[in-house]
């Protein structure tokens, strides 16, 4: 049996956990036709020794639900240090994690933006400054394998400390848990809303170039507070231009990439009713965005910690006295995340917009007016609604937040 199995139950992570565990190098990772990376089985090589099948989301029917919140908490923190809060896209809890774990001697993986490819990959950080690439938001899928490939072959000598995605983390969780191996790693997680099509970013950053005359992508933030936190998804992707460097700042309203990915219509297909979101089971600590009114008026970043383990309680009593950190109510938190809701998908549109994202010669703009053209009048007029709200200044933002927010209340 192996991860091409028919009786699986569920759709592909792309977590690539399964290319990472297969001790015969049967397993290949690769994107396909719609974007998204896929597992491919050299049936030659395959030995039926089921590996992959053991750490994987599609069979699993077991999953673990959270019920209540004992053994768990809830806090607002935030980097005392104004570097680290004005360097990362959140309130810089992750980043003073990786350097604490990496001073305490784990191997730290993260996910960083390769130039060269125009994609997210999983690192391998061994030593303070390599933690710096995993500053930012990545709002695509990563090529994983080689860097889970790294914490299977040396998990039993050495201790990982892991960040990725939910259902990054289940898989290694699961790794992990069948070999007696948990307890000596930690694994931090992300509140995730799931991931687009990568032909989504790399037809958007293709289309940067042009407009810049740019030869390649030297940097990419995926979530810059060029204009402030809270308030707006911003894209900032340096380019080598013919004479000099070019900084491209995504526009006010209507920008394409954060359009169609609001949208949900080009997300993975198990992304739309993901359970490993919406459960606090396999991870020693979730990270986000305190989004919510309790720091509607906050612009330079808070971040949503939540601690699921004692574990995780110690790693993070360790950063605490460089944090400005208080303890919150999961209910003032969890109503503005994706956590628990599962996203409609309308599959006759879905396939058309992968479709066309898949097209390169097709403009980006086709595809987000396509998108457009299948909203309700009512969900027209609310987009535009959102986008003419982005023009105004940050606190009248703030403002008109704090009111939808008493509202909903």
């Amino acid at each position: 049996m192996n991860i091409d199995d028919s009786s699986q139950i569920r759709e592909c992570t792309s977590c690539q956990m399964c290319g990472a565990v297969c001790p015969v190098g049967a397993i290949s990772i690769s994107l396909n036709e719609q974007g998204f990376y896929r597992p491919y089985v050299d049936e030659n090589k395959c030995i039926d020794c089921s590996l992959c099948v053991r750490s994987c989301y599609k069979f699993d029917t077991e999953i673990r639900d959270t019920q209540g919140w004992d053994g768990k908490s809830m806090y607002s923190a935030w980097a005392k240090s104004e570097e680290v809060v004005h360097s990362t896209t959140s309130g810089g809890v992750a980043d003073l994690l990786a350097r604490s774990l990496v001073e305490d001697g784990y191997r730290c993986i993260g996910i960083a933006y390769d130039t060269d490819m125009n994609c997210a990959v999983g690192s391998v950080a061994a030593d303070v400054a390599d933690t710096q690439r995993f500053r930012g938001s990545k709002y695509i899928q990563a090529r994983t394998v080689e860097a889970f490939g790294d914490l299977v072959k040396h998990h039993k000598r050495e201790k990982y400390a892991v960040f990725g995605l939910p259902c990054q983390i289940y898989a290694i969780d699961r790794f992990l848990r069948a070999r007696g191996e948990r307890d000596r790693h930690l694994l931090v997680d992300l509140y995730c809303h799931g991931c687009p099509s990568l032909n989504l970013w790399r037809k958007y950053v293709g289309e940067i170039l042009k407009k810049t005359d740019g030869v390649r992508v030297l940097d990419a933030n995926f979530r810059s507070k060029v204009r402030g936190w809270g308030n707006f998804y911003v894209v900032v992707v340096v380019v080598e231009g013919v004479k000099y460097p070019v900084r491209y700042v995504s526009p006010r309203m209507n920008d394409p990439f954060y359009t169609m990915f609001f949208s949900d219509t080009v997300l993975n297909d198990s992304c739309y009713s993901c359970k490993l979101r919406s459960t606090l089971e396999y991870t020693d600590i979730r990270l986000g965005d305190f989004w919510g009114d309790r720091f509607v008026s906050n612009h330079k970043g808070v971040s949503g910690v939540t601690l699921c383990s004692e574990h995780g309680r110690e790693a993070f009593e360790k950063i605490k006295t460089d944090l400005i950190a208080e303890l919150q109510s999961f209910e003032s938190f969890l109503p503005y995340q994706s956590y628990g809701k599962e996203y409609e998908v309308k599959r006759e549109l879905r396939d058309i917009l992968l479709s066309q994202l898949a097209d390169v010669n097709m403009p980006l703009k086709d595809s987000v007016e396509t998108y457009r053209r299948s909203l309700s009048l009512k969900s027209q007029m609310v987009l535009s609604a959102k986008n003419f709200v982005k023009l105004m200044p940050n606190r009248l933002i703030s403002a008109l937040k704090g009111i939808t927010y008493s509202l909903k209340k």
